[in-house]
């Protein structure tokens, strides 16, 4: 018991270690609504990423400068929603970066548990999942971590391997307080680590094709029987995308600089490319995880395909700033299929207007061979290493109930990790909801797991931005992505 005691105990040292074989940077997920200007995936990156060393890399004095030091601002802290909710004594403090529409849904959840245990109050600490993904290691490693936090199934193996979170099959599975079985094996198999599941899964999210009813009509369409590969999708979007003019993209005289309605929008190209690269049969990287498969053919042309949709068909808009984004377009009938998350639900809740001619639907297929495929990835429920009783006891029965509860969740458009909690009246009900989880079944791909995860992510999303902002050519940040993700991987 000592033995198993002391796994769960991590060094500063070896936390250290850990974060510095992970380089400065994080390229991270954040779930939100489709609205506003859509950013590059470098913009993207950038705006999320953390640096891990900043302190340690600050510019030196210039040898001109006067002796007298003058210190330095000290920085902001880190902008938090916090929510109190339950006036119990007994405080639980729980960390996450759900917020927009999805923190709307997890604080009423969060208010029928404080009033179902009148002696229980919550500090539901809301981060942007940047600063989310920075602090609760720091937390960790200096003994001061929140009772529970939530973070997505891609980063459960890099955390679980510098030993910053309890193993859930100890606290939740072993005892009966979860069925381990309820969940998708291919779920729990992407956060077992060594043999340990991490975490309680308890959501799956990601791209839904939500599809524009009026528009596909106007254009002499039927928006039930859309293209079945990339060559069919090509001329069905020039049918579609029309400038001001009334000029479709193969007709002389378009206008790729004043274009009324696209076909489509590559929105966040994790997602976006990460669903196109299966369906065209390529990968991240090999399932051993030894071999980088960004350079492979099948991966370059997913990529080429999209980069073409934007510059050579002019039927997706390019992808930098100060580009509407999705949800924007949507509002207006500018655009007849939108690739984007599953928490898009509230965003059409909140715009009856898009809602009434939107038609959820899988993705459809832009492979040569109308191969369909889905990424998606997952919310999970973790316990950080240092908490004890009586915090271990708070956050195991807050875990236990919102997983026995995921129906009001799936109110926020996810799907419930919980298999029996998928065929639920209430969740089939949600139109959205019942065809993702459906799609996630059928199709899906989880989001691509690794102990060095962050810094592979930021490489392949430096290299689709610089592609699909016409910067680099495909080929050349390609296998410049494949060169630094091969040598993590090398690494181990």
């Amino acid at each position: 018991m000592e033995a198993d005691r002391e796994r769960h105990i991590i060094s500063r040292r070896k936390f250290l270690a850990a974060v510095a074989a992970s380089a400065s940077s994080l390229a991270l997920v954040a779930c939100g609504g489709g609205t506003g200007t859509t950013p590059s995936a470098a913009t993207t990156a950038s705006a999320e990423s953390i640096d891990a060393g900043a302190e340690a890399t600050a510019a030196p004095v210039a040898e001109e400068a006067p002796a007298e030091e003058v210190p330095a601002e000290p920085a902001p802290e880190p902008t938090v929603g916090i929510a109190e909710l339950g006036t119990g004594s007994q405080k639980l403090v729980y960390w996450h970066g759900l917020g927009g529409a999805d923190g709307a849904t997890q604080v009423t959840m969060l208010q029928q548990y404080a009033s179902e245990n009148p002696d229980i109050s919550i500090s539901s600490e809301t981060y942007d999942w940047g600063v989310f993904y920075q602090k609760l290691p720091t937390a960790t490693a200096a003994g001061t971590p929140p009772h529970m936090g939530m973070m997505h199934s891609w980063g459960i193996p890099q955390f679980a391997n510098q030993g910053i979170l309890q193993e859930a099959d100890t606290l939740f599975y072993q005892p009966g307080l979860i069925p381990k079985e309820d969940f998708p094996p291919a779920l729990i198999e992407a956060v077992t680590v060594e043999g340990k599941t991490q975490s309680v899964p308890f959501d799956n999210h990601g791209w839904l094709n939500w599809v524009n009813t009026k528009v596909i009509t106007d254009a002499g369409l039927d928006p039930a029987a859309l293209p079945k590969n990339g060559a069919e999708f090509i001329t069905w979007a020039q049918q579609i995308t029309v400038d001001e003019a009334g000029k479709h993209p193969n007709e002389d005289g378009f206008d790729p600089d004043r274009v009324k309605v696209w076909a489509t929008h590559s929105a966040w190209q994790k997602f976006t490319l990460g669903s196109t690269i299966r369906q065209f049969g390529g990968d991240i990287f090999s399932e051993d995880k030894k071999t980088s498969l960004l350079n492979d053919p099948k991966t370059i042309a997913a990529v080429q395909y999209w980069h073409d949709l934007i510059y050579k068909y002019y039927v997706a808009p390019p992808a930098v700033p100060g580009v509407s984004g999705p949800g924007d377009l949507f509002k207006t009938n500018s655009i007849a299929l939108m690739w984007d998350g599953t928490w898009n639900l509230n965003f059409f809740k909140d715009n009856p207007d898009a809602e009434a001619v939107m038609d959820p639907m899988w993705l459809n297929s832009l492979g040569p061979d109308g191969k369909q495929a889905v990424r998606y990835d997952s919310h999970m429920m973790v316990v950080p290493t240092g908490v004890e009783d009586p915090g271990l006891g708070l956050a195991k029965g807050l875990i236990q109930w919102l997983s026995d509860n995921g129906e009001t969740w799936a109110t926020s458009g996810q799907v419930p990790a919980r298999l029996s909690v998928q065929g639920k009246p209430a969740v089939t009900a949600i139109e959205s909801v019942k065809v993702a989880g459906e799609q996630f079944a059928a199709i899906g791909v989880p989001g691509e797991s690794h102990t060095s995860i962050n810094e592979i992510v930021t490489a392949y999303e430096a290299a689709f931005s610089a592609i699909l902002a016409n910067t680099t050519p495909t080929e050349e940040a390609m296998n410049e992505a494949h060169t630094a993700v091969q040598s993590i991987l090398d690494r181990g």
